[in-house]
C-alpha cells in the first residue's frame, strides 16, 4: 500500500496577500514598479547615508564627501540635545532627563495606575527642577533661560500632560453640569482657547502676563510658558473627554442611582473609568501633539529641542550642512511619538471594552 503526502494548506494570511500583490496583471505590474522604487530609494539612502558619508567632524571634508555629513551631528549635536546649559554642567540635564523619563515610563505601567503612579511622577518632576537649577543642592545656578533642548521639550510636555488633563477632566464635567453658570463659564473657556492658536497665547504669556502682574509677584519665563501650555492642553482634552462621556449610556447613570451611589460616586466610579477607556485614541493622538506643539516655544525665545536646532544652526561653519541636523531632530520626535503612539495600542487592547 502507498502513502501520499497530503500537500501542505497555503496560510490564509499568504493567500489573501498574494491576490492582492499579483492577483491580476495590473496588480503584478503595479507591484513589480513599486518594489523597484523602494529598492533604488534603499539603494541612494545607503549610498548617501553611509557608503559615502564622512563622519569626522571637518567641514573640509565633509565638503569633499559625495554624502551625508554626520560629522555635523558630532559637531553640533551636542547643542541641539541640551541647548544652552553650561558645558561643564551637562550630566545634570542628562541625569535630570532620564530620572523623568523613568518616573512617567513607571508611572505608565498599569499597576501604578494609582497614587503610587502620581507620587513618582510628581518625585520625577522635583527631580528634573532641582537638578536643572541647582543651589539648594550645592550645584551652580542655573537659571530656566539656559534650559533647553530634548530636557526641556520632555519637561514641557509632562507638566502640560500632567496639570492639563485634571483641568480638562474638571472642564468636562463642568461643561455638562446642570449648573448653567458653571457650564457657560466653561463653555466659554474651552472655545475661548480653542480659538485662539498657540501661538498667540504664547506670546501672551511671554509679553502680556508680565504687564499684568505685580512687579513684586512676576513669575520666571518658563512657569508662564507653561501655564499657557496647561491653558491650552486643558481645553483641548476637555473636548476629547466630553466626547467620552457623551457615549456613556444613560442607564449607567440610572443604574448608579439604584445602587444609592451618590453623584460624585457615580462619576468617579463609574462614569469616568468607561469614558476614558472609550477616549484612548484620541488622548494619545492629543498627547504627541502636545509633544509636538513644545516646538512653537521657540517663537517666544524659550529653547527646547526645536530652539536648540536653530541655536546650533547659527554657527557658519556648518551652515551647509543642516538637512543633517534636521533629520536628527525629526528623528527624535519619530521616536518619541512612534512609542507613545505603541503605548496607547497597547492600552487600547488591555482596556477594551467588548460587547459595546
Amino acid at each position: 500500500m502507498s502513502l501520499t503526502l497530503a500537500p501542505r494548506a497555503v496560510p490564509a494570511r499568504l493567500t489573501t496577500l498574494w491576490k492582492v500583490v499579483a492577483g491580476t496583471p495590473a496588480n503584478a505590474v503595479l507591484s513589480a514598479v513599486l518594489a523597484a522604487l523602494i529598492l533604488w530609494s534603499l539603494w541612494r539612502t545607503l549610498a548617501w547615508g553611509v557608503l559615502g558619508s564622512e563622519i569626522r567632524p571637518d567641514p573640509d571634508a565633509c565638503r569633499a564627501a559625495a554624502g551625508a555629513c554626520w560629522g555635523a551631528v558630532v559637531e553640533r549635536g551636542r547643542v541641539i540635545l541640551l541647548g544652552r546649559f553650561p558645558a561643564s554642567e551637562f550630566w545634570r540635564p542628562l541625569f535630570a532627563m532620564t530620572i523623568l523619563a523613568g518616573a512617567v515610563c513607571t508611572a505608565a505601567l498599569p499597576r501604578f495606575f494609582n497614587r503610587i503612579g502620581l507620587a513618582f511622577t510628581v518625585a520625577g518632576l522635583l527631580a528634573f527642577m532641582a537638578l536643572m537649577h541647582g543651589g539648594p543642592l550645592g550645584l551652580p545656578v542655573v537659571t530656566s533661560d539656559l534650559w533647553g533642548g530634548l530636557p526641556l521639550t520632555l519637561f514641557l510636555a509632562c507638566v502640560a500632560c500632567f496639570f492639563g488633563v485634571p483641568a480638562g477632566i474638571l472642564l468636562a464635567l463642568a461643561r455638562r453640569s446642570r449648573l448653567l453658570t458653571l457650564s457657560w463659564l466653561a463653555t466659554g473657556y474651552i472655545e475661548l482657547i480653542r480659538a485662539i492658536p498657540l501661538i498667540t497665547l504664547l506670546f501672551f504669556g511671554a509679553v502680556v502676563m508680565p504687564l499684568l502682574q505685580p512687579p513684586q509677584a512676576q513669575w520666571d519665563t518658563m512657569a508662564r510658558i507653561a501655564f499657557c501650555l496647561v491653558a491650552f492642553e486643558a481645553a483641548y482634552f476637555a473636548e476629547v473627554l466630553r466626547g467620552g462621556l457623551q457615549a456613556i449610556p444613560r442607564g449607567q447613570y440610572e443604574a448608579a442611582h439604584a445602587l444609592g451611589l451618590s453623584p460624585l460616586q457615580t462619576i468617579r466610579d463609574i462614569v469616568l473609568p468607561q469614558a476614558l477607556r472609550i477616549t484612548i485614541p484620541p488622548t494619545v493622538s492629543n498627547v504627541i501633539g502636545v509633544i509636538k506643539n513644545t516646538s512653537l516655544v521657540a517663537v517666544v525665545n524659550i529653547y527646547d529641542l526645536t530652539g536648540s536646532l536653530k541655536v546650533a544652526l547659527a554657527d557658519p561653519t556648518w551652515k551647509h550642512f543642516t538637512f543633517e541636523l534636521y533629520l536628527l531632530v525629526c528623528m527624535i520626535y519619530l521616536v518619541v511619538g512612534a512609542a507613545i503612539g505603541r503605548y496607547g495600542r497597547f492600552l487600547e487592547t488591555r482596556y477594551a471594552m467588548h460587547g459595546r
